[in-house]
This record gives structure tokens, C-alpha cells and sequence, in this order.
């Protein structure tokens, strides 16, 4: 039986998860939602709304509020009242936090360099345009409704 991609996705997700959760949590990071992704990406940014990073890291407003919360707790983000909003919250690294960052940036790239090994002639470069093609797909489509007939399956 041949597996389908929902299927592959959604075990190499599982893979990378289980390969870096222990390194994680001795890193202090509180797993959940995100956490080790808003990390990574406030590393390169410097600062962000909580909606900036929802949309970054394709976590939800409310999940990742949680998430910044348990962050927050461990001492590795802030948040601080935005320049010119008075409303509005900016999420930034701790200097722990920064040196969290910096360390699962670290792992993230190793893990990378594994993948990448495993391509099999392929380019990373491929495989970066077929996931980030797919994204967009699932991204343009209107939401799934079982009425709805499903779209024909493509010769490869």
C-alpha cells in the first residue's frame, strides 16, 4: 500500500520532534506549541507581536499565548509594551533566552544537516520547492468540506 503524503509529513514531523525533545528539555525549554520555533525565530528577528509570530510559526493566537506564557516563566522571553501602541505587546529574548536561542539554532541545523544527508541524490534546494509548493497549495485552497468532491490525483 503506498503512504500517502499527509502520512509521510506527518511522520517525519513525529521523527524530528522525538530526535530533539530530550535536548530541549535540558535546555529548559518547556515543550508545547511552538516554543522551540518562537525561540529560533525571535533569535533572528530580535522582537515580534504575538500575531506576527502566530503567523511565523503556524501556531495559533491562542496556543501560542500559552506558549509565550511558559516561556515567560522559564526566563526566556519578555514582553514589553510595543513603540507607538499602546495596546500592543512586543515579544523579545531574555539573555537567557538568547543563549537558548542560539543553542537549539544550533541543533536545528544539525538536524538539518541530517536531512539533508538522507536526500539520496536529491537537492535540498528540491526539497525546499516541493514542501514550500505544497504549503502554498494547502494555503490558497478553500477549506475542506466533505460535500466538496476531492481534486483528481496527478500522474508523477
Amino acid at each position: 500500500m503506498e503512504q500517502s503524503l499527509y502520512a509521510a509529513v506527518a511522520r517525519l514531523e513525529y521523527e524530528r520532534r522525538r530526535y530533539l525533545r530530550s535536548y530541549f528539555q535540558s535546555l529548559g525549554i518547556p515543550l508545547g506549541q511552538g516554543q522551540p520555533r518562537v525561540l529560533a525565530y525571535l533569535l533572528e528577528a530580535g522582537a515580534s507581536s504575538q500575531k506576527g509570530l502566530s503567523q511565523v510559526c503556524g501556531v495559533g493566537e491562542s496556543t501560542l499565548s500559552r506558549s509565550i506564557d511558559r516561556l515567560a516563566e522559564a526566563g526566556l522571553v519578555v514582553r514589553t509594551a510595543a513603540p507607538g501602541s499602546r495596546r500592543s505587546l512586543e515579544i523579545t529574548l531574555t539573555e537567557k533566552g538568547k543563549s537558548t536561542a542560539e543553542q537549539l539554532t544550533a541543533a536545528f541545523r544539525h538536524e538539518d544537516g541530517l536531512l539533508s544527508a538522507a536526500l539520496d541524490g536529491h537537492t535540498r534546494e528540491e526539497v525546499i520547492s516541493l514542501l514550500t509548493a505544497m504549503t502554498r497549495a494547502l494555503r490558497s485552497a478553500a477549506p475542506y468540506r466533505p460535500e466538496e468532491s476531492a481534486p483528481a490525483e496527478q500522474e508523477p
